[in-house]
């Protein structure tokens, strides 16, 4: 298994994986209910079942008419979704695997129809009046289609282009958090519009970066020169838009910002002919495929899911099978040696290993106060930033005012009503430009904190395992034999020995906090882990940590209200009338960001957000240490029964131990290297 995991930049080879770490839990799990390891056997059923569960969830963004659909119908290889020269698509449209093709259309008010896959232009596009009346109380459709590529467990989330309505581009930014990688399409003819500079510069999460794959469409109408030229140029415009916005929400000399530099690397920018290669897969010519260049593209894609994304669920598995067939030699060598003992022996020792679960727990409780500690710590040092904030994004309003350019014909009664829109549109999308930095920055700073913390509970973590090994040492039976004339402690030796004592926390310090609260997986890697996190967290483990975007809606909400107070100014000078129907305007808008201030309370948003996120620490470190505890705990009280009626062990039952805690114990080997593999390729 170690030696060939490691080739899963398929679809075909990562499921292949998956359902071979899948069978070794499953039989772990059938272990433990042998060895009556019950919540050994409940966690890893529930293992198994997430991530049978999980698909790969691609979205397709860009601004409209850049040939999102004909992409997605691509990747489909035949038309599944409504393509046009008008901008198509009106919601959100999920295409994820089904043998029988049909369309499940949910509406925003709860309700959903199930409806034949040839009518679904009728429901999500605006090619006529009709379907786009209709599309507007629609809030997502899932068309259930029998594709190859959806069959590998991964969905497509085609989404309504970007600065066609206001609306539905903030829909697209609500999922971005919650998708594994976003094909970001551009139009070769026109690459890079203002809108696509300023989506990348000031709307796009810093952490979304790394998953994003950018292609360069409607190739085939320029030389093989023109497009490489294309190509590299909007690469640097990328690099640059990501470095500089990075800089402002990390620090440009800070840690994470070295670290995201180099982890970020070239961002991966494709030039496809999409059209072309969904001709190509229709009509079988695998020369136009290549010539579209779609393939390149497809490879890409699949190599950031299985290698990136499919990384993490290969770790889940694995230190799963860690943390759970440590557990299980662990109850087999206290059984073995138990049984051998003089009762007063066992009573003895019996005692002192239940003293020492209660001193782990005693340990656990003071850890716990220092993770509170850490989160006061967070808030206390984001206080400042918190203080600020209001005045920030005052300061930000007042700047825009005071710029913004204006006549005497402006202050006409017709003019003024332009006027006001306009400054009123700039306005929010400049405080709420300003909001999204500080908010980033605000949880850049929360992530890097749990990231730290999490760390400094390494110790804690050897402690743990310490008092665990503690324990079984106590029931040691020198000269005990297996039946192979191999020592029962020389497989813990092996098996817990290697793994050391990563088995529990394996992840917070290779690969930061992505994942690594899921029993020990590891995340992608360095920036992933710190700057993705508190959205994971949310999703993985219903930690309520608001992400970047949602904290930012606080500074925006009821900016589109209208202002108050009407204004006489007519009798003036032009310029003195411009600056009093400015200063008038800074008044109103003064007036609102204050109802805003006391209507919402920012701070205490970001208090609870910084404890909920340190709460799920606790919570997934008292989860996953008790699994061990009160199965240790059940396997001593059920030997000290069985000691109180002088039961022993009969040959079957000793040979049949044996035989698991040998399979055990090979495979926690094999799945630490694995493990390691794992880490050492994510670096």
């Amino acid at each position: 298994m170690g030696a060939q995991v490691l080739n899963y930049g398929s679809y075909a080879a990562f499921k292949q994986t998956v359902s071979e770490l899948t069978d070794c839990l499953y039989q772990l799990k059938e272990y433990s209910e042998e060895l009556d390891l019950d919540n050994t056997a409940k966690s890893i059923g529930d293992t198994i079942e997430k991530v049978a569960n999980e698909h790969f969830e691609v979205a397709i963004v860009g601004e409209f008419k850049r040939g999102k659909s004909t992409l997605i119908n691509a990747l489909l290889g035949e038309e599944v979704l409504p393509a046009d020269v008008l901008p198509a698509t009106a919601t959100l449209n999920r295409v994820t695997y089904s043998e029988s093709p049909y369309v499940e259309v949910e509406y925003k008010n709860g309700e959903s129809e199930r409806v034949d896959i040839d009518k679904l232009a009728d429901y999500v596009t605006k090619l006529s009046y009709e379907s786009e009346k209709r599309a507007e109380t629609v809030k997502q459709a899932t068309v259930y289609y029998d594709t190859a590529f959806c069959k590998n467990n991964v969905d497509i989330i085609d989404t309504p282009g970007l600065n066609d309505d206001e609306q539905m581009t903030n829909v697209t930014l609500s999922i971005l958090p919650e998708i594994d990688a976003a094909v970001f399409v551009i139009s070769a003819n026109s690459p890079f519009s203002q809108f696509e500079k300023e989506f990348l510069e000031k709307k796009m999460l810093t952490s979304d970066m790394g998953r994003i794959i950018f292609a360069v469409n409607c190739f085939g109408t320029f030389s093989k020169e023109d497009e490489d030229r294309i190509v590299e140029t909007v690469e640097k415009r990328i690099g640059s838009y990501v470095m500089e916005k990075a800089k402002m929400v990390m620090g440009e000399n800070s840690k994470e910002f070295a670290v995201y530099k180099r982890k970020i690397g070239k961002p991966k920018v494709i030039g496809v002919y999409a059209k072309k290669a969904l001709m190509a897969k229709e009509s079988h010519d695998d020369e136009m495929l290549r010539e579209s260049n779609f393939p390149t593209f497809e490879s890409v894609l699949e190599t950031m899911l299985t290698k990136e994304r499919g990384s993490i669920t290969l770790q889940i598995l694995a230190n799963k099978i860690i943390s759970s067939g440590s557990e299980i030699i662990n109850s087999i060598v206290i059984r073995e040696n138990s049984l051998m003992m003089e009762t007063d022996e066992f009573m003895d020792k019996y005692q002192a290993a239940i003293e020492e679960i209660d001193e782990i727990r005693t340990k656990k409780r003071a850890e716990f106060v220092r993770i509170n500690d850490a989160a006061n710590k967070v808030f206390e040092n984001l206080q400042p930033i918190l203080d600020g904030y209001w005045t920030q994004i005052e300061e930000t309003a007042m700047q825009v005012i005071d710029d913004y350019p204006m006549s005497g014909e402006d202050l006409k009664r017709d003019k003024l009503k332009i006027v006001y829109s306009k400054m009123t549109e700039r306005i929010k999308e400049n405080i709420e430009n300003r909001a999204q930095l500080i908010c980033e920055q605000i949880q850049n700073e929360i992530n890097v904190a749990l990231s730290d913390e999490a760390e400094r509970l390494q110790s804690f973590e050897d402690e743990f395992f310490a008092s665990v090994a503690r324990i079984q040492e106590m029931f040691a039976v020198p000269q005990k034999h297996t039946r192979n004339g191999g020592v029962v402690d020389q497989i813990i030796s092996v098996a817990i020995g290697s793994v050391g004592t990563g088995g529990l926390f394996i992840g917070f310090r290779e690969a930061g906090i992505k994942g690594a609260l899921l029993g020990g997986a590891a995340g992608f890697a360095g920036f992933y882990a710190t700057f993705y996190a508190a959205v994971y967290l949310a999703g993985v483990l219903g930690i309520a940590a608001a992400g970047p975007v949602t904290l930012c809606l606080m500074a925006i909400a009821g900016l589109a209200g209208t202002f108050t107070g009407k204004f006489s100014v007519d009798k003036l000078l032009v310029q003195e009338r411009i600056d009093k129907y400015k200063a008038n305007f800074k008044t109103s808008v003064q007036k609102q960001f204050h109802e805003m201030k006391i209507s919402s309370d920012f701070s205490e948003t970001v208090r609870q957000q910084v404890f909920a996120s340190f709460e799920g620490l606790k919570s997934k470190i008292e989860q996953e240490t008790e699994i061990i505890l009160m199965d240790t705990q059940q396997t001593l009280d059920s030997l000290n029964k069985l000691k109180a009626e002088r039961k022993t062990m009969s040959d079957n039952e000793k040979i049949k131990l044996q035989n698991i805690g040998e399979f055990t114990g090979s495979l926690l080997a094999e799945t630490y290297n694995l493990h390691q593999a794992l880490t050492e390729e994510m670096e």
